[in-house]
């Protein structure tokens, strides 16, 4: 698989650098556990593509497939060019390529993820945690990632100044809340929801590690080449958790009235 492949930089932000949530410059950096998510995204679709080998022609899920397969399949492709694309070696103004590649991967999910909401009377509840969950949590997951990524591109361009890594890791954050109450609410997305305030939760939980830093002992052995970026860290911190609990609470009330309803099968 393409995302197996080192040398990424999501890989080197692991290890500390100008990615890291730590010690990096981009205040959009989420602590490491976001991204175990990644787990039940790709198990899930695993199951998602060979299960339809198993059920009739004739079942009204069916049809839901067949519209939402082509923008899946473009999901996948754009996904692995992103992951050829988030490289060192891509520099300056290329680093946006890797954000425009992730945002499309986004972008076809959320085609998808519009077809499926729409056509909830034509799955079950188990049909749709075998195959459309994990497109829901890939939806979610990968535009908060186009966000990281975005941010990462600006904060890394030569000479880029602080105020500007600030300004544009907070209409980020505030961004990405938006969007995950509004297609909660217009889709009836929960999971949607819910994704976004774990990856926000993942900010926040970031920049807390990176204000804690400042008075750590160890910062002195940080590689001279990093400067940690605390301009606008601790507004980050504010606006990424406060995010993450409104689309929490958002998600917990949109599932609350779909269950509450008679007529309203999930959607998710």
């Amino acid at each position: 698989m393409s995302v197996q492949r080192p040398g990424r930089l999501d890989g080197q932000a692991s290890e500390g650098g100008e990615l890291a949530p730590r010690s990096g410059k981009t205040l959009v950096a989420p602590a490491g556990w976001a991204f175990a998510i990644w787990g039940p995204i790709f198990l899930g679709e695993m199951v998602g593509v060979v299960a339809p080998f198993f059920i009739k022609e004739s079942a009204p899920v069916v049809e839901v497939l067949r519209q939402t397969s082509g923008p899946f399949i473009a999901a996948q492709i754009f996904q692995s060019l992103w992951c050829a694309a988030f490289r060192p070696k891509y520099k300056g103004w290329s680093m946006f390529v890797s954000t425009g590649f992730l945002s499309a991967t986004a972008y076809s999910l959320s085609r998808a993820h519009a077809v499926f909401a729409a056509n909830s009377d034509k799955y079950s509840n188990l049909e749709y945690g075998i195959f459309f969950l994990p497109m829901a949590l890939h939806f979610g997951w990968t535009s908060a990632a186009s966000l990281v990524n975005l941010n990462g591109s600006v904060s890394m361009q030569e000479g880029q100044s602080t105020k500007v890594i600030k300004y544009v890791g907070h209409l980020s954050v505030l961004a990405a809340s938006a969007l995950g109450i509004y297609l909660a609410k217009e889709r009836n997305a929960p999971v949607y929801a819910g994704v976004i305030a774990w990856a926000l939760a993942a900010v926040a939980d970031g920049m807390k590690k990176r204000l804690d830093s400042v008075d750590d002992s160890d910062k002195k052995k940080k590689k001279a080449s990093v400067s940690v970026n605390l301009d606008g860290a601790k507004t980050q911190y504010l606006l990424s958790k406060t995010g993450s609990m409104i689309n929490a609470l958002g998600a917990a009330f949109v599932a609350g009235s779909m269950s509450a309803s008679s007529k309203a099968v999930p959607k998710f």
